[in-house]
């Protein structure tokens, strides 16, 4: 007789199977839905774009697979995320910094008198009509992951920045500066998982200019 089922303390069976390729297309921008029956078994069905072609939105370049070990990390996440779920709940996503990173985003603020949020919206190329980066949780993961490290790709809000269909005048796509080597993780695993390794320490607003890099 089988034992009762357990759930997992960490995402390596996100790198194993079907869920391998689930995963890494999110981390390069694509959207998969779901699985289908093919000829040649099964395969990954996608999200389409206006023109019919694969979304490709974001991601990160060349994502190269890495482990995470325990320590502290940073999220960014919206205002209205914060208002509706609380921080502990916003704090259960995929996309990570590490502290060298982090840093990086409050030097550049910094250097462009521009708040804490604008300069993560600029650095991690997150589109405003995606979320306005208006807090910043820091979180102690408590046990190794696995998790792919890149450099954001061209973002919009919407459509894919490289489709036909995309109105430049009103879809403008945004690029993370191309002399700055700004890397992000992103950790696959459902949102309970995460939750559970990645413990909420502390959050703050730096909407407004002037904030300054959280106690950590």
């Amino acid at each position: 007789m089988a034992g009762p089922k357990t759930r997992p303390d960490n995402n390596f069976h996100c790198f194993e199977g079907a869920g391998y390729g689930f995963w890494k297309a999110i981390a390069q921008g694509m959207r998969p839905t779901g699985m289908s029956n093919s000829p040649d078994g099964y395969q990954l069905d996608y999200a389409k774009d206006v023109d019919g072609s694969i979304v490709h939105n974001g991601g990160m370049f060349a994502p190269q697979e890495v482990k995470l070990k325990p320590g502290n990390y940073f999220r960014f996440f919206g205002t209205a995320s914060k208002n509706v779920y609380g921080a502990k709940s916003s704090m259960a996503g995929g996309w990570w910094l590490d502290y060298d990173n982090f840093v990086k985003v409050g030097a550049w603020a910094e250097e462009h008198d521009i708040s804490l949020a604008r300069a993560a919206q600029a650095l991690l190329v997150i589109p405003k009509e995606w979320h306005d980066c208006g807090y910043v949780g820091r979180a102690r993961l408590s046990t190794t992951m696995k998790a792919w490290v890149g450099k954001g790709k061209p973002a919009t809000g919407s459509i894919s920045p490289d489709s036909a269909k995309r109105d430049k005048a009103t879809t403008p796509v945004t690029t993370a500066p191309t002399h700055l080597e700004m890397k992000q993780y992103f950790v696959p695993g459902e949102r309970e998982l995460l939750k559970g390794c990645f413990k909420l320490l502390n959050s703050q607003q730096v909407i407004r200019k002037g904030t300054g890099l959280p106690q950590v």
